[in-house]
């Protein structure tokens, strides 16, 4: 009768399912981990969105200061021609007004045609706009002196505000 109490009571511990403090301990460790595995995924994602923003509107920038460069460096020498033969303002307004459309074209070349470039001469000002992924913008002004030298009196580059894309994907699961 002793034996048969016995495997009873054995039998009986080993059919209940007991959770003690390291169960549930590791329970709410691996639901922890779960959670932070995808913050950190979708951490992950809009960091790489951002820096490939970042990276755009940098490129952008620099494609634009290269074709103000290379429009500052043409009225250049369209006055330098004018600085040779004695001409006045109104012959070096002229001057490069002649020679605008073919300045912007070598600025837009030095951008790689990726930057729209309108121009136009007002008297002794140049103004000059350039345009790249209609996102960054670079406005240059430009005065004529009298000896047929110029003067930059405006490089202001700007962004254009453009619409969030609008994402209601919170993880991609990538």
């Amino acid at each position: 009768m002793a034996d048969q109490r016995m495997s009873h009571i054995q039998t009986h511990r080993s059919n209940n399912i007991r959770i003690g403090p390291i169960s549930v301990i590791t329970l709410i460790t691996i639901i922890c981990m779960a959670v932070m595995a995808v913050l950190a995924a979708s951490t992950s994602h809009a960091t790489s969105v951002i820096s490939e923003r970042q990276a755009t509107a940098s490129q952008q920038m620099y494609l634009n200061e290269c074709a103000g460069q290379e429009f500052i460096a043409g009225v250049d020498d369209a006055l330098a021609d004018v600085r040779a033969s004695g001409g006045s303002t109104a012959s070096a307004s002229r001057a490069v007004d002649n020679r605008l459309d073919a300045i912007c074209e070598d600025a837009r070349a030095a951008a790689d045609g990726q930057v729209t470039c309108t121009a136009n001469v007002d008297g002794t000002t140049i103004t000059a706009q350039f345009v790249c992924g209609q996102a960054r913008l670079l406005n240059v002004a430009v005065t004529i002196l009298d000896d047929a030298t110029y003067r930059v009196d405006r490089w202001k580059m700007s962004s254009v505000q453009q619409e969030a894309p609008s994402s209601g994907t919170l993880w991609l699961g990538t």
